[in-house]
């Protein structure tokens, strides 16, 4: 809007300029605003209304079409299938089992077992033992024992069992075994002994012994003995008894028993259409009616029986009770002991010991031997043999089985609890002990070692071998088949409409208005 009134401003001023072009020179205008600073002569100024149009802003309101939807309730006719159930009979091959026996005869290499004695020379240290007698003496704390009867009251539970009789479907897999007989063939080794006599060469080492008298002088501690009283400190452990409360555990398990769903399963069903619309042919009148009828296939979700899942749960029954304990308390106390105090003086002696030494002499032997080899022949053989295969039959059974619930119930009882202190009272005892010392003599042994050698011997056997035969027996039996019946059902929908809904909306446009704007000559 202020670009539009500028714009006729300087359209104005324009238009006054071409107007006084006549008159006396003047100085150049702005806008329409003479110069008066810079004019040489009196200025005279002329005041002129120009014409010019100016944008305008109104408010109008109009009416605008709005579109609604809205939400209407409907009633159509729905198809929904239901599942019935009808009987119907079927023919079942119930497998029956025949055995029988067969004669198979094979070929077992026997081991036969040959022992022969050989003799073996061996040196050994035999050991000669002495034995010394000795006494030592020592204190021992001896306890005396002193018993108290207390008598203790308490609860148990005393558990009351009841039975109830209850059922339990299941279904078993019944195997149906088919036999056939293939051959198999197969190499076996066949041992060839040879036995052959060989000598070998060792050699042993003798032992030579020399015994030779040597002199050993050694010194000897004496002990010299002497008795002193001294005081000696000792501990006394006195009884202390208290008495605290223990939480004992007589909880029992109990059988818990839950029920768990079986899964759905959906299966494929015939069914017979009777109405000719679905085949599309015309429906014929008379007593035959249509004949043109149509198998449809529907699904149905089946449940499968639940199982029962057994739980074993442990029931808390904490019982408290008083336990009696008896600590000892240590005491220190102080005695006159006699302490026997030795002393050891050194003395020389002369002893005269037999040296044995001992020299091994080489010496060379020849011991025979047999070598018995073995080598081994392929031989080929053929083995028949009976392949039963096995397939599983489904077969529903039901078990009785016993339910065992157990109840505990509260009993008082009364025990008599002996209740033990003990004293220690201070005994001198004497042990007697034996020193023994050993030293070795050689000594030669013959010892005797059985060689074993063995062998092979071919042995024919016979065993019997069970043929099973299955043969096939018809049977009849029912199972409910599931069966699915359309229906019409009137079913409440809602559908979406469309509405136009009038709405009064505020406009603003623009108009030119002729707007009278004064300009300002220039000077004469």
């Amino acid at each position: 809007m202020f670009k539009s009134l500028r714009a006729v401003r300087l359209a104005a001023g324009a238009a006054a300029a071409i107007l006084a072009g006549s008159a006396s020179p003047a100085w150049a205008t702005y806008g329409g605003g003479a110069c008066h600073s810079c004019a040489p002569s009196p200025v005279v100024a002329t005041q002129l209304s120009v014409v010019a149009l100016a944008p305008q802003v109104q408010t109008v309101y109009q009416t605008v079409y709005e579109t609604v939807y809205e939400s209407e309730p409907v009633t159509v006719m729905e198809t929904r299938y239901r599942t019935a159930f009808q009987t119907e009979n079927y023919t079942v091959m119930r497998p029956v089992t025949e055995t029988s026996y067969v004669q198979r005869k094979y070929t077992v290499a026997k081991p036969v077992y040959q022992t022969v004695n050989q003799e073996r020379r061996y040196s050994v240290m035999k050991p000669v033992y002495q034995t010394e007698r000795r006494e030592r003496r020592y204190t021992v704390t001896k306890p005396v024992y002193q018993t108290v009867n207390q008598e203790r009251k308490y609860t148990v539970m005393k558990p009351v069992v009841r039975t109830q009789q209850m059922e339990r479907r299941y279904s078993v897999a019944k195997p149906v075994y088919q036999t056939q007989k293939m051959e198999r063939r197969y190499s076996v080794m066949k041992p060839v002994y040879q036995t052959e006599r060989r000598e070998r060469r060792y050699t042993v080492t003798k032992p030579v012994y020399q015994t030779v008298n040597q002199e050993r002088r050694y010194t000897v501690m004496r002990p010299v003995t002497e008795t002193v009283m001294v005081e000696q400190p000792y501990t006394v452990c006195r009884p202390v008894t208290t008495v605290r409360q223990e939480v004992v555990e007589t909880g029992y398990f109990e059988r818990q028993y839950t029920t768990i769903p079986g899964p759905v399963v959906e299966r494929q069903v015939r069914v017979p259409v009777t109405e000719c619309d679905a085949c599309g042919y015309e429906k014929p009148r008379g007593l035959l009616g249509c004949l043109h009828k149509k198998k449809v296939t529907a699904t149905v979700a089946v449940q499968c029986p639940p199982r029962t899942v057994s739980q074993r749960v442990f029931v808390s029954r904490p019982v408290i009770r008083d336990v009696s304990e008896t600590r000892y308390v240590r005491e220190s106390m102080v005695r006159q002991v006699p302490v026997t105090q030795c002393r050891y003086v050194a003395e020389e002696r002369v002893e005269s010991n037999p040296v044995t030494t001992c020299r091994y002499v080489a010496e060379e032997r020849v011991e025979p031997y047999e070598v018995q080899t073995c080598r081994y022949v392929a031989e080929e053989r053929v083995e028949p043999y009976e392949v039963q295969t096995c397939s599983y039959v489904n077969e529903e059974r039901v078990e009785p089985y016993e339910v065992r619930t157990c109840e505990m119930v509260a009993e008082q009882r009364s025990e008599t609890i002996p209740v033990t202190t003990c004293s220690y009272v201070a005994e001198e005892r004497v042990e007697p002990y034996e020193v023994q010392t050993c030293r070795y003599v050689a000594e030669e042994r013959v010892e005797t070692t059985p060689v074993t050698t063995c062998s092979y011997v071919n042995e024919e056997r016979v065993e019997e071998v069970p043929v099973t035969q299955t043969r096939m027996v018809a049977e009849t039996a029912s199972r409910q088949v599931p069966v699915c019946v359309a229906e019409q059902v009137p079913v409440t929908t809602s559908r979406v409409v469309a509405r136009y809904v009038p709405r009064t909306v505020a406009v603003q446009q623009t108009t030119s208005v002729p707007v009278m704007v004064p300009s300002c000559l220039s000077c004469n």
